[in-house]
């Protein structure tokens, strides 16, 4: 990753080696980083000493096309090969960002951290073919739990469900609550969770 001349600013927040386009106001960026390291800590499996990860804050445009690829209406990503994190459009006064969708479209920027944070623990706890071994409500369901949001609320889900419409949400809001529930049946024990999953 060309970080210098793509990402000129730069900024060391605990373990996270964040890059961005735009500048990084330290209280800004320790305030988001000190929500998302809130909710990521709340996971068995999260690295008690931190979790160590770069990450690229963009501003939608260019950068965001050039290193999402097929992933261009996500909020962030995570490249399985290098750890990284790429985040879309970004807000960081706010601790909010936007993707392109006309529903579904916001999220707080902490959550989208830890969500794409928590890809990364579950590759290391349980393998780096996880993503395709185990189900899509498992993988991505589990980050919506760690990072204690989802992009659908229960009412837009619900109108969602009522009107037949499929959205690609949909798969995460269902999985959050999966794992929530599944994690209140067996006592909250994520290795379970995921050997047990179908």
């Amino acid at each position: 990753m060309p970080a210098a001349l793509a990402f000129p600013y730069r900024a060391q927040v605990g373990t996270f080696d964040i890059r961005s386009e735009a500048p990084l106001p330290r209280a800004e960026i320790e305030r988001v980083i000190a929500d998302a390291n809130r909710r990521i800590a709340t996971s068995a499996i999260a690295d008690q000493q931190g979790e160590n990860r770069p990450i690229y804050l963009t501003q939608g445009g260019w950068r965001w096309a050039w290193l999402a690829l097929q992933s261009r209406k996500s909020f962030g990503l995570t490249r399985a090969a290098t750890s990284y994190i790429v985040i879309n459009r970004s807000d960081l006064a706010a601790n909010r960002m936007t993707n392109s969708r006309p529903v579904g479209a916001a999220r707080t920027l902490s959550s989208i951290i830890a969500h794409e944070t928590c890809h990364g623990m579950e590759r290391r706890r349980y393998g780096p073919l996880m993503s395709v071994t185990k189900p899509t409500w498992l993988v991505e369901g589990y980050c919506d739990h760690v990072a204690q949001e989802s992009t659908l609320s229960d009412a837009r889900a619900a109108d969602l469900k009522a009107r037949g419409i499929d959205h690609p949400a949909m798969v995460y809001y269902e999985g959050r609550k999966k794992v929530a529930a599944e994690l209140a049946r067996n006592g909250g024990d994520v290795d379970r969770l995921f050997a047990e999953a179908k």
